[in-house]
């Protein structure tokens, strides 16, 4: 009896489904673990647990699994470098539209009057109020650039 519940724990232990996680840290490290990351970021990865003995590999086979392997890890590593550089193209990106807006305020600053051109060319000056509106606007988009 004791034999029996032994094998069929053990049995048992060997179908369940034990999780593995793959997340990405801030630093951009891939890890993988058996609990989730702290962040909840983590992806889920199926992994089947059902064979505890690993049938025989050959040469040709350990290869193949070392190429995929190679081809997983270049993917993840690619995905990271693109992400990277998308990253890095919209810090440039707020960087230009900083110095752009923040040389925008200086000119409101210290002019007397702004104005608009209207389609004739000439000249139309803002009202208090609209140069307010405008350099609140201004503000706001200098809050978000910068």
């Amino acid at each position: 009896m004791k034999h029996a519940l032994f094998i069929f724990l053990i049995t048992s232990a060997l179908t369940g489904h034990a999780g593995v996680y793959k997340w990405v840290d801030e630093n951009g490290k891939v890890h993988y673990g058996d609990r989730p990351a702290a962040g909840g970021s983590s992806l889920e990865m199926n992994v089947d647990t059902t064979s505890s003995v690993s049938p025989p590999v050959n040469d040709q086979s350990r290869e193949e699994k070392r190429e995929r392997l190679l081809r997983a890890m270049e993917e993840d590593r690619l995905e990271l470098q693109q992400e990277r550089e998308k990253q890095q193209a919209k810090k440039e990106s707020y960087r230009v539209k900083c110095n752009y807006y923040r040389d925008m305020m200086r000119g409101y600053e210290r002019a007397r009057g702004i104005y608009k051109l209207d389609m004739n060319g000439s000249r139309v000056y803002m009202s208090d109020s609209e140069r307010e509106k405008s350099t609140r606007q201004l503000r706001a988009k200098i809050n978000k650039y910068c």
